[in-house]
């Protein structure tokens, strides 16, 4: 038996004994192509030979496989360099992480570092969500070679306040790359709010809104649809609709000054920047708002085209409210003391004072084992009515006068979260290469949670850590206004857009 057949019948054992068909077809012209420019069994076809050559790479040495070896070569340099997205290194990096090769992604990183070149924010967004370096349910780090990356990536944002670090070593063991600090809670249980009520527990006993039984006005006193958008038209566009809702003044009522505690703030250790304002809102106001998107009912949210669908996130249902300028002018008085007067500023672009609350609120409904994956926030613009016709702005402000994000607010209104469970994570790098510091805040109910976004530096890298067993972790997500106008330009999030980030 010659070569040929002695490899011929190898290839037949390897196919369980199956034969295969090794078909040549004539390349596809656009006029004959119809759903595909390859058939399956052409695909097929393809990963056979890639298969064989890959474990017999004797066959290369055969004149009649030059042109092979030529397709091959240019099939890894378009996976290397990113097909349509130029050779630059930024998109050579972008290429890389969303075809999940982490260590090409990483070695391109690493030059990047070495280079002393800093992304911009746009680009440090989609590195760190194409990562997708999702935790467990349970906790547990997610995928050790993104981890990586993503620790390189933090320390190319923030080349300034790097130390002197090790080589990334060679473990592929995720908890090798993250160091569990702590769970970090601003104050013990026996200072908590003497009126401290368990929300989530309300709801799955259904005593929500009063004894058993006792069912939700729809809709709910003092508010009104502002917008709506079929899921075809969000961008990007979504499996769902999407309806932002806006209240009244006065509609939820305000604790009177005497009876609510002052607020205060504490710093999370280790996380620069991050700070919790405890008190902002007293329980009973945090009731209201959950009775309020209850009544109307939490919204899916699930992308339905592009990378998004390949995520490992489950997406909290979530309540678009447009608050209303009372309600917000409260929780600005509340906080105003203890927020940066003015933006940061980092190589000279910033310094804008702030200037209020974004009215766009994403109420957040989580539930056991949802979580949402690492991530940096971007800056958004001030929505609100247009204040003639009444129509809901994405970007309410004046052109000479624009708003936009540079803090994000979290506001916790529920406690009733099992144990070091719910928690926001920070990631943060060590003092050793290839290793990320977390620490997890535990929501505390009517806190507030702020912190840096809308810049390459001093943004930081977090996550909805996964809520716990027959739990629910209820969160507004907002933003903190700063003037933009002469103080450098942060692109807002598109316009129309109704999908933001969550924690």
């Amino acid at each position: 038996m010659g070569k040929r057949a002695e490899q011929a019948k190898k290839r037949k054992r390897q196919n369980n004994g199956k034969p295969v068909a090794v078909v040549v077809a004539e390349p596809l012209t656009p006029a004959e192509s119809t759903d595909s420019l390859l058939l399956p069994e052409e695909i097929e076809a393809a990963i056979l030979v890639m298969r064989t050559l890959a474990e017999n790479p004797e066959l290369l040495a055969d004149k009649e496989m030059k042109d092979v070896k030529r397709g091959v070569y240019d099939l890894h340099k378009v996976l290397v360099e990113g097909a349509t997205l130029g050779s630059s290194l930024t998109s050579r990096i972008t290429a890389a992480l969303k075809d999940y090769r982490f260590t090409d992604a990483l070695v391109l990183l690493f030059e990047m570092y070495t280079r002393r070149m800093p992304p911009k924010l746009g680009a440090l967004q989609r590195w760190v969500r194409e990562c997708d370096a999702t935790s467990g349910a349970d906790g547990s780090p997610g995928d050790p070679e993104a981890l990586r990356c993503l620790d390189m990536i933090l320390r190319i944002a923030n080349m300034g306040e790097a130390g002197n670090a090790d080589l990334p070593g060679e473990s592929s063991d995720a908890r090798d790359h993250v160091r569990k600090v702590r769970v970090w809670r601003a104050r013990t249980r026996g200072e908590d709010h003497p009126d401290e009520v368990a929300i989530w527990d309300r709801m799955q006993n259904k005593t929500l809104f009063g004894p058993a039984g006792t069912e939700a006005q729809k809709p709910y006193p003092g508010f009104r649809v502002a917008n709506f958008v079929r899921g075809a038209d969000r961008r990007p566009p979504n499996v769902y609709d999407s309806t932002v809702w806006t209240s009244e003044p006065g509609t939820i009522r305000l604790t009177p000054a005497a009876s609510r505690r002052a607020p205060t703030k504490v710093p999370v250790p280790g996380v620069p920047g991050a700070f919790q304002v405890l008190d902002v809102f007293t329980p009973d106001e945090c009731l209201q708002i959950i009775q309020a998107a209850s009544a109307h009912g939490f919204e899916r949210d699930q992308a339905a085209e592009g990378s998004a669908l390949m995520k490992t996130s489950i997406l909290a249902r979530n309540f678009l409210w447009l608050a209303d300028t009372h309600f917000l002018d409260h929780f600005y008085s509340q906080i105003v003391p203890f927020v940066p007067a003015s933006a940061p500023v980092h190589g000279g672009v910033g310094g804008g004072k702030v200037r209020g609350i974004n009215g766009r609120f994403r109420v957040y409904e989580y539930t056991e084992n949802q979580l949402y994956r690492p991530h940096i926030d971007g800056a958004w613009p001030a929505a609100g009515l247009h204040p003639e016709t009444g129509e809901y702005m994405h970007d309410s402000q004046p052109a000479d006068d624009p708003l936009w994000s540079r803090y994000t607010l979290l506001v916790y209104l529920n406690s009733d979260i099992p144990e070091d469970t719910g928690c926001t994570t920070f990631f943060l790098p060590s003092n050793e290469m290839g290793v990320m510091d977390a620490t997890s805040v535990r929501p505390i109910q009517g806190s507030v949670l702020c912190f840096p976004h809308g810049d390459t530096q001093g943004s930081l890298l977090h996550e909805g850590s996964a809520v716990g067993a027959n739990g629910g972790k209820l969160v507004i997500r907002t933003d903190l206004l700063y003037e933009a106008r002469g103080f450098g330009q942060f692109k807002p999030a598109t316009a129309g857009a109704t999908q933001a980030s969550q924690d």
